[in-house]
């Protein structure tokens, strides 16, 4: 940047932009050097601009600096590397249109692009100037004090012999020395007016422009581009206008502008500013004045102006006889309007004049009144006293008026002629009479002035001396006083001198003409009298004290009591005179006060009372209150209440009814104190009596409590161990206390059963968890249930079939299912004694039973068939031949046993080809006997619980003698078991028991049998029947 502190120091060139040297803004904005050297791209514009750059650079910035040095420095390589080839040159001048004001100067800076180094070069022109610097290709040059309105000085350089030159045109101007708006005039409202704008000494006037602004607005502007000429001038522009009312107080003026723009600045100067006028006056001022006045007299005049504008500015000037008159002005709108008053005092016709300016214009009127003289009649009447019936001469005059032609009238006080005429004076004669007495008579004169006629009175009253008179007019017999108000006892009499009057009452004097306040003792009869001069009356006056109404509580008691369903009315009257009328309203309906109505509580309430004659109405609130008996509701005594225990409650119960009941509630006979905190128990829940009782009867309501308490168990509800029957009632349940009831789940090995109040669940033995639940709380518990059963008889434990062996100890073998362990009892059948415990079985004991099963919750019966079963005897083993047996003979061996189960047969017989078995194989048929048939049959029966056997020989003979030896071989077969019977009962006694015992049936039992050694010892023994001896 350029340094303009060394600049100045040196006098060089300003290097701002300004007029005297803006060398930057040339080379950037003038284009037209490169289109002038035909050269391509931006090395145009460097050649063009070479010389001005130099000197620019030199002037500006190489006062010393190194940075000026180097950038000279290189803009000259720059300039020989784009110029080599370059011959022509150019010469340029900057600024080539300057602006510079009269007698200023201005700085010129010409410059070529010709490579020569001596290229010198000069400016011609007829303005002074001077060379103030100049470099290789350029010069500088100061013109001072131009004068010259219109001038081109030329720059030019010499360059290879050859000259050339430009020239720059200057534009000269002067600032107007004065811009001045011609006084504006008041306008009038429609009327023509041009404004006059003078702009003296300014030039150049092409480049001026005039405008008129009214208001801050442009109203028009004029210009003077095709202005030729260069020296300064004046300037004078008018511009035309209508006058409007809209224009009155604004503000106008002209402002001047000089435009130079772009070379130069723009210059700007305007009037003062003038305020705008407007005046309407449509029409002249109207004059108000009357045609006729009368002498000595005050006038008023007015003088106004209709649509005038501004009004407030009208001036008035209001003239008498030549003499100006004090106005005072008064504005309304668009109307202006002055008054003023006259004094008249000569007669005849006299000028008036009134004068009215608004801004310019002036407007007049003239207006004449009539100034006359009528001085006041006179009256007179002799005698003006006299006695009644006596005569009396009115006399009318007046004096003399001008006009002269006046007209006399006599009239009484109301208006009535009594005598007319135009000769003066003007008589009435007449008689006098008592109604005479004060009696105005009225002279009246009449003057007909410019066809009006005026009119001037005077009066005079008549005395007329007659004896008291009192009548109706002036004493009236009756009359009406109201109470309160002031009266006067007026009785007075008629009579001239004026009689005196004194009233009378109950023989006490009293007051006449001298106001009271009326009380009702006024009311009666009064004895007045008029005394005068002349003579006496009397006078009787009856007075009447009439007064508003009167609700007071002897008549209309503000408290009433009415009792339901009686017939009463409301009792309301009122005291007064004349006699009032009564009305009651209740809830805005009027309510009938002569009427018996049947009572009911809806009459009870507020009454407004209004009695009501021609001096006013009073009102009164009555209050009427019903009185019923007792009644309860929900509202005053609910039936139903809930609390919670443990909390302070109060009962409260009231009652509808009037006068107000008595409530007292008991429960089971007990006082309940009702109103008063109590603490909440379980014992407070039930129902309360409570009855409500006034002077008309009484009521009673049930009122039932519910007192909700948190869940309680306890084991009376829920036992903490349960003893439960299957099947039977109760079930398993646990209930517990609380309100609202509480929901209880009991909980066994993970699983939850809910149980509403009384219901049970499964019997199941365990331990339960028991959890009872409501809002106000919760309560557990553990509870242990064992479940008994019944008695139950089944098959498993109780065969229905059942086998037992002889010989053994037994009881039927009957249990039962259930708990406590059923006590079983059983009987046989045909039986009387039971079967209860063990016995030795016998076969007697087979049969049907009948097992009763019993504990504390039942009995079950069942039914066992008992099969004794025993080992076989045999009962028979018989030949069905006769022994010995012939030979040839057929016969059977029949063998028979007892036993159970039934015994199985087998035989041991003498081998024999002849042999069948028949039956059960217990028949043994031999066909034919022979020899070989003799020997021993024995039959063994046998059975699983033991065997019998028994033999039989038998001979086949032919004779007697077989027949002895078989029984002999017999006999002593017996002799030998007898033996060994005996053998086995010794056995037996010595080893297995203590005592001595008798052994039945033991020749074939197995105990026998083992200790006959006839078989193995090593089985089961059943045992056998023994008796003890």
């Amino acid at each position: 940047m350029c340094l303009e502190r060394s600049r100045r120091k040196e006098g060089n060139p300003p290097c701002d932009g300004s007029s005297s040297g803006h060398l930057p803004r040339s080379i950037g904005a003038d284009r037209s050097w490169e289109r002038d050297a035909g050269m391509d791209g931006p090395l145009r514009g460097w050649h063009q601009a070479e010389p001005l750059l130099l000197l620019w650079i030199e002037t500006c910035c190489f006062s010393g600096t190194p940075l000026g040095k180097i950038l000279f420095f290189f803009f000259n390589v720059a300039l020989l590397l784009t110029g080599a080839e370059q011959h022509a040159f150019d010469v340029s001048v900057w600024p080539e249109n300057p602006v510079v004001e009269h007698r200023g100067s201005l700085w010129l800076n010409c410059s070529t692009s010709c490579r020569e180094a001596d290229a010198r070069g000069g400016l011609e022109t007829s303005l002074i100037w001077e060379r103030r610097d100049n470099g290789s290709n350029w010069a500088s040059f100061q013109l001072a004090n131009i004068t010259e309105w219109a001038s081109a000085p030329e720059c030019f350089f010499i360059c290879d012999g050859e000259r050339k030159a430009t020239s720059a045109n200057i534009t000269v101007y002067r600032l107007p020395e004065l811009v001045e708006l011609d006084p504006v005039p008041a306008m009038e409202v429609g009327e023509n007016y041009t404004f006059t704008c003078r702009v003296s000494s300014i030039a150049p006037i092409r480049n001026l422009s005039v405008t008129f602004l009214q208001g801050g607005k442009k109203l028009h502007t004029w210009t003077f581009e095709k202005h030729a000429e260069h020296e300064a001038g004046d300037v004078v522009v008018n511009h035309a206008v209508t006058a409007r009312r809209t224009d009155h107080g604004e503000e106008i003026s002209c402002s001047a502008a000089l435009d130079l723009r772009p070379e130069g600045p723009l210059f700007e100067k305007a009037s003062l500013n003038q305020l705008l006028k407007t005046v309407a006056f449509p029409t002249g001022p109207r004059l108000q004045i009357p045609p006729y006045v009368e002498a000595d007299d005050d006038m008023a005049v007015t003088c106004d102006v209709v649509g005038v504008f501004p009004a407030n500015q009208a001036e008035f000037d209001l003239t008498f006889m030549g003499t100006g008159l004090n106005v005072n002005v008064t504005v309304s709108g668009d109307t202006a309007r002055a008054q003023a008053q006259v004094s008249l005092s000569n007669i005849g016709e006299e000028k008036l004049n009134c004068t009215v300016s608004l801004g310019p214009m002036v407007k007049s009127a003239v207006g004449s009144v009539n100034v006359y003289s009528f001085p006041e009649p006179s009256l007179e009447i002799r005698p003006s006293q006299v006695l009644a019936n006596n005569p009396v001469a009115v006399t009318c005059d007046s004096p003399a008026t001008q006009p002269p032609n006046v007209s006399l009238l006599i009239k009484n006080y109301l208006g009535r002629i009594l005598a007319s005429g135009d000769h003066l004076p003007l008589q009435l004669h007449l008689t006098a009479q008592e109604e005479d007495d004060g009696m105005e008579f009225v002279c009246e004169a009449e003057l007909a002035v410019g066809g009006n006629t005026v009119t001037k009175r005077a009066s005079a009253n008549l005395t007329v001396f007659y004896v008291p008179k009192m009548d109706e007019s002036t004493c009236p017999g009756n009359r009406t006083w109201v109470e309160g108000t002031r009266q006067r006892l007026r009785c007075t009499a008629k009579g001239n001198p004026e009689p005196s009057v004194a009233c009378m009452k109950d023989g006490v004097a009293q007051a006449v003409d001298e106001e009271e306040e009326v009380a009702r003792t006024h009311g009666g009869l009064y004895n007045c009298t008029a005394t005068s001069g002349l003579g006496t009356t009397s006078r009787t006056v009856v007075v009447h004290v009439e007064y508003g109404p009167q609700l007071d509580e002897s008549r209309c008691p503000s408290s009433q009591i009415w009792v339901e369903g009686r017939l009463q009315q409301l009792n309301c009257q009122a005291d007064g005179m004349p006699v009032p009328e009564v009305s009651c309203t209740k809830d805005g309906e009027v309510y009938d006060t002569g009427k018996l109505q049947n009572i009911t509580q809806s009459h009870a309430g507020v009454y407004h009372c209004n009695a009501t004659n021609a001096h006013g109405s009073r009102g009164k609130i009555v209050t009427v209150k019903v009185e019923y008996g007792p009644a309860m509701d929900d509202s005053s005594c609910p039936d139903n209440w809930t609390w919670r225990g443990g909390t302070e409650q109060a009962l409260v119960c009231s009652a509808k009814g009037s006068p107000e009941p008595v409530v007292e509630c008991a429960k089971d006979g007990a006082a309940f104190h009702l109103g008063v905190l109590q603490h909440i128990t379980k014992e407070h829940a039930g129902t309360y009596r409570c009855t409500a009782t006034n002077v008309h009867g009484s009521v009673a309501r049930d009122v039932t409590i519910h007192v909700e308490y948190e869940p309680e168990m306890d084991e009376s509800n829920c036992p903490s161990n349960w003893t439960l029957v299957e099947g039977a009632l109760p079930a398993f349940a646990c209930k517990a206390e609380g309100v609202p009831p509480p929901t209880v789940i009991c909980t066994k090995d993970g699983v939850s059963y809910p149980l509403s109040q009384g219901e049970g669940i499964p019997a199941d033995s365990g331990i339960f968890w028991c959890n009872a639940t409501n809002r106000h709380g919760t309560a557990a518990k553990s509870v242990t249930v064992v479940v008994e059963t019944k008695p139950k008889m089944e098959e498993s434990r109780c065969p229905s079939n059942q086998t037992w062996l002889e010989g053994t100890l037994r009881s039927v073998a009957c249990e039962a299912d259930g708990t406590p362990t059923p006590l079983v009892l059983c009987f046989k059948e045909g039986a009387t004694e039971e079967f209860h415990q063990e016995q030795n079985i016998s076969r007697n004991d087979s049969g049907v039973y009948q097992c009763e099963a019993t504990n504390g919750h039942g009995t079950d019966r069942w039914t066992v068939t008992v099969q004794v079963e025993y080992r076989p005897t045999i009962s028979l083993l018989a030949v069905s031949a006769s022994l010995p047996i012939r030979r040839g003979t057929s016969f059977n061996v029949t063998c028979q046993a007892d036993g159970s189960p039934p015994a199985v047969y087998t035989w041991r017989v003498p081998p024999a080809s002849n042999l069948n078995y028949a039956g059960s194989n217990n028949v043994v048929t031999i066909t034919g006997a022979g020899g070989q048939n003799s020997g021993v049959y024995e039959c063994t029966a046998s059975n699983k619980h033991g065997q019998h056997l028994s033999q039989v020989e038998i001979q086949v003979k032919d004779h007697w003698l077989y027949i002895i030896v078989v029984v002999a071989i017999a006999s002593a077969a017996m002799l030998v078991l007898g033996g060994m019977a005996g053998v086995i009962y010794y056995l037996k006694s010595t080893a297995c028991k203590k005592g001595e015992y008798n052994v039945r049936d033991a020749e074939n039992s197995t105990e026998a049998t083992c200790l006959n050694r006839e078989r193995a010892c090593d089985g089961d023994i059943y045992g056998i029947q023994l008796t003890r001896t």
